[in-house]
């Protein structure tokens, strides 16, 4: 057995990662047309950026597009066109990055956690039906890690009880669920375009929706008056068009780059499966790692990441001792949640705008429990995933993983004695 990379052995992985973002000579040229043919500040539906806006609706069969600056703008404009008020609730998933909650804060609304699935990392439909009162104004449904969330059941939820539903696919983009891309479903489609991201224009993001009033309410909030003027047809929204919105405006460059990947985004996709599938099949024999059960064949990953979960007491390991020597081998290995979102300090203190806001606005107290999703916190501390993106097939970079992954395991006990070990103290 080769020494651990942790213990001066050579790293299992030597294969170098697929460049990401792909800043390549056909992105150099539009970037570069755009920049110089094209206004650097587009504050309508003119130019790459309209055509990205039309072509991104048109690909998830979409009326509306809107193109903004991040997918927190795109969450935070997606919540206030769906209608979210002050003092509403909104049901979210404990098991996500901030910005998936933040939408709902910064519309000064409640956020309402409810559970997830233990497969999908997603929200569980009988979780969120659990948790709607009549305070309830709309669901925000996280497609973690790529994975698509049982959108048949949640929008079937959402009708009976007359909620919105807001889809964050910032992680997400080309995954499907029973045949129809993430971002169809809801009543808003929300991605990041951040450079990380399956699609991305180095930062940036984009909404899409099929109603006219959530389009122009979410436009009215976060653009500038020149496209309000322009495009707002609503009585409503068009007697309150003046200069007091957010300025979350995409640069004309980030719609450039994203708009040039666009036409790639579905064989990216399926290569990105493949890769998946691939390390899945080299590792699952391994007792250590759990793989997540095959997801129905109308759904499809989009593997942001890979997800896996850790096993402990196998191997004399803890999770975050295995990431770490997995890191030491070269794998892009990491851990998402390591807390659910509402027993950290911001949630616990009701400290966000200060002065207890917005839960101080609550129609009842709001307080947040360990134990209130029981999935979600045993998930937080098995979870792993190998990061990077994966667009090209990659097939000696999988095998080095898994190889990566066999190693760490047949050499646990020598990196246990190594965890024991006293380390020598760095302290002047």
């Amino acid at each position: 057995m080769s020494q651990p990379a942790l213990l001066g052995g050579t790293p299992a992985v030597t294969a170098a990662l697929p460049p990401w973002p792909l800043v390549d000579a056909e992105a150099l040229a539009e970037i570069t047309r755009v920049i110089t043919e094209e206004t650097l500040c587009p504050v309508g539906a003119e130019g790459t950026q309209g055509d990205f806006e039309r072509a991104f609706a048109a690909l998830h069969g979409r009326k509306f597009a809107l193109a903004v600056n991040g997918g927190t703008a795109a969450l935070m404009l997606a919540l206030h066109g769906a209608g979210v008020q002050p003092g509403d609730e909104v049901i979210c998933s404990p098991f996500t990055w901030g910005a998936s909650v933040s939408c709902v804060l910064q519309n000064l609304a409640i956020p309402i956690f409810a559970d997830i699935d233990r497969n999908t990392f997603t929200l569980d439909p009988a979780s969120i039906e659990a948790k709607i009162t009549p305070r309830t104004k709309a669901i925000v449904v996280v497609h973690i890690f790529g994975f698509p969330a049982d959108m048949t059941r949640i929008m079937e939820v959402a009708k009976r009880h007359n909620l919105a539903v807001i889809e964050d696919c910032a992680q997400a983009h080309g995954g499907k669920h029973a045949g129809r891309l993430v971002g169809s479903w809801g009543t808003v489609g929300a991605f990041s375009l951040q450079a990380s991201k399956n699609l991305t224009g180095g930062e940036g993001g984009i909404l899409v929706c099929d109603d006219r009033v959530v389009y122009e309410r979410a436009m009215s909030m976060g653009t500038h008056p020149q496209r309000l003027y322009a495009e707002l047809e609503l009585p409503e929204f068009r007697e309150k068009i003046d200069s007091l919105a957010f300025n979350y405006r995409m640069h004309s460059m980030s719609a450039a780059m994203a708009n040039v990947q666009l036409k790639y985004l579905e064989q990216w996709t399926l290569a990105r499966g493949r890769n998946a599938r691939d390390l899945y099949d080299q590792v699952r024999d391994l007792p250590f790692i759990e793989i997540p059960a095959e997801l129905p064949e109308t759904d499809r990953h989009a593997y942001y990441n890979i997800p896996f979960v850790y096993r402990p007491g196998i191997i004399p390991l803890s999770r975050t001792e295995f990431v770490e020597a997995l890191k030491a081998e070269g794998v892009n290995a990491g851990i998402y949640v390591r807390v659910p979102l509402y027993l950290r300090p911001r949630f616990q203190n009701h400290d966000y705008f200060g002065r207890g806001y917005p839960w101080a606005i609550a129609d009842e107290p709001v307080v947040y429990h360990k134990g209130d999703c029981p999935v979600a916190e045993a998930m937080a501390h098995v979870e792993f995933q190998v990061g990077g993106n994966y667009y090209v097939d990659s097939p000696e970079l999988m095998a080095q993983v898994a190889a990566a992954m066999r190693k760490v395991g047949e050499q646990a006990p020598a990196l246990r004695a190594y965890f024991d070990a006293p380390k020598a103290s760095t302290s002047p």
